[in-house]
């Protein structure tokens, strides 16, 4: 076995890699420069597991326990982790010896025309027995079993991690869409104020023509607003109905679900922020980065494979068993037979095969890299945009409240003073506009402010965490 070895150790001279340059290393921890952009805030904590309970609201935590039982998202992820395990466990019965079993039971009787003398020709029936088996062992001096393994491990891995991205996707995108329904449902009880709005001015100036203090054409003005805001009224609707539709397919049911949705009941989550260390930290706290890393890891491993490729072969094998001519003879020790030897072969003349799978393991790697960094920096995005919007859009909504209790101020006494006849209602018609206007700012600011601390939550990994140990395990692999 030693000069076998030592032989194919020296006819691999005689192969060589394309040297393709030195392997990229994806981005570790702190090389993103993101610490003013992410500062740490005072009480905050990453998000739990079970994170839109932080919410308060009891119908929430059934759609989105209803969605994780029941989302065909979420049977596929874990059907996609099953066949990803099931690969792993046959790649790795390549580490073991393989024994098989083979039996053979026969009858046979020669012809007596086939040109010999009938003399000559055994008479009758004679039956025939085999029983064997076969041992095959592949040593794998050069690595290429182990790192066959180790891609399907990590490819395993990062089916398992998928899931837990799948979970995160699923419950923030129910969520993102239940927030949504909240604003909607806002935005339609300023619609239906306003249609309120328009025919109590309706009712004001036709009363006043009637009076003799208006004219027609400001009254079918005041029509066309009633009519207006009815419109508006019913595009609002619409938007209410599809959202239930979107809740009740998400959460994998029919539309009737969406139907039995009440009014959303939203409180503001306690502590959510940004934490402390979460520049580093979130390798560890994003499912889709540690998923990210586990493909890298897979690739590094098919390379170790296609480099194994250019060494020589090498198998064990055995054969042993019994076969007689009669079967009464087959438990006799002269019936037993078997061969066992070592073989080797070396790839010489391949047309470029080996070379081009080399090339295509290594590119497969820098693609995996590549999309690892992608993902590293995305998250990075994606945390400041929602802290930056998180931040603005309270600035903002401060300000609108103080607009819209501005404008609803303005409306009392454009009203008063349109009833006692001491401005137009040109003027009563521009003051309504603001207000509705203002309404509606400060329903959509508010339901962008909840769509954006589910976008922070998202941001965090959304509960997930692995442990640090893997975070800045090297990847680069000859």
């Amino acid at each position: 076995m030693l000069r076998l070895w030592l032989a194919a150790q020296a006819l691999t001279a005689c192969v060589a890699r394309p040297d393709l340059g030195a392997q990229p290393v994806p981005l570790a921890p702190g090389k993103v420069a993101a610490a003013r952009s992410l500062e740490a805030e005072a009480g905050a904590e990453w998000p739990r597991d079970s994170w839109w309970e932080g919410f308060g609201d009891s119908q929430l935590n059934a759609i989105v326990a209803e969605g994780l039982a029941g989302s065909p998202d979420i049977a596929a992820a874990a059907a996609r982790l099953r066949r990803a395990s099931g690969m792993a466990q046959e790649v790795g019965a390549a580490l073991l010896p393989r024994l098989d079993a083979q039996g053979r039971l026969s009858a046979e009787k020669q012809s007596y025309s086939m040109g010999y003398p009938k003399e000559f020709v055994p008479k009758g029936w004679f039956d025939y027995g085999q029983v064997a088996g076969t041992l095959a062992f592949d040593p794998d001096l050069w690595g290429r079993n182990h790192a066959a393994l180790a891609a399907a491990t990590s490819e395993a891995r990062a089916a398992e991690i998928e899931t837990r991205q799948a979970r995160l996707m699923l419950s923030t995108g129910i969520a993102l869409a239940y927030a949504n329904f909240a604003q909607l449902l806002a935005e339609r009880d300023v619609a239906l104020s306003a249609v309120a709005l328009r025919e109590a001015t309706r009712r004001l100036v036709a009363d006043r023509m009637a009076n003799g203090l208006e004219t027609r054409g400001s009254l079918r003005q005041a029509e066309a607003g009633v009519a207006t805001a009815r419109s508006q009224l019913g595009a609002v609707d619409q938007a209410v109905a599809v959202r239930r539709n979107q809740i009740a397919a998400l959460i994998g049911a029919g539309p009737d679900r969406g139907l039995d949705l009440a009014r959303p009941q939203l409180a503001k989550p306690q502590g959510l922020g940004i934490p402390a260390g979460v520049t580093t930290e979130i390798f560890g706290r994003r499912p889709d980065i540690a998923a990210a890393r586990e493909r890298v890891r897979a690739a590094a491993g098919r390379i170790r494979i296609a480099r194994a490729d250019f060494f020589p072969a090498i198998s064990i094998s055995a054969l042993f068993g019994l076969q007689s001519l009669g079967l009464g003879n087959l438990l006799e020790k002269d019936a037993a037979f078997g061969n066992a030897g070592a073989a080797v072969s070396l790839p010489i003349f391949r047309g470029g095969a080996l070379k081009g799978r080399y090339t295509a393991a290594r590119g497969g790697y820098d693609e995996a890299v590549a999309e690892y960094d992608r993902t590293v920096l995305a998250a990075y995005q994606q945390t400041a945009d929602a802290v930056t919007g998180r931040k603005l859009v309270g600035e903002r909504l401060a300000d609108l409240r103080a607009a819209l209790a501005a404008s609803e101020e303005a409306y009392r006494i454009a009203r008063l003073r349109y009833e006692g006849g001491l401005s137009s209602y040109l003027e009563v018609l521009q003051v309504e506009d603001r207000l509705l206007q203002a309404r509606l700012a400060a329903a959509a600011v508010e339901g962008e402010a909840r769509a954006l601390d589910i976008s922070l939550i998202r941001a965090l990994g959304g509960g997930y965490a692995m442990g640090t140990e893997n975070h800045t395990k090297d990847h680069s692999h000859g």
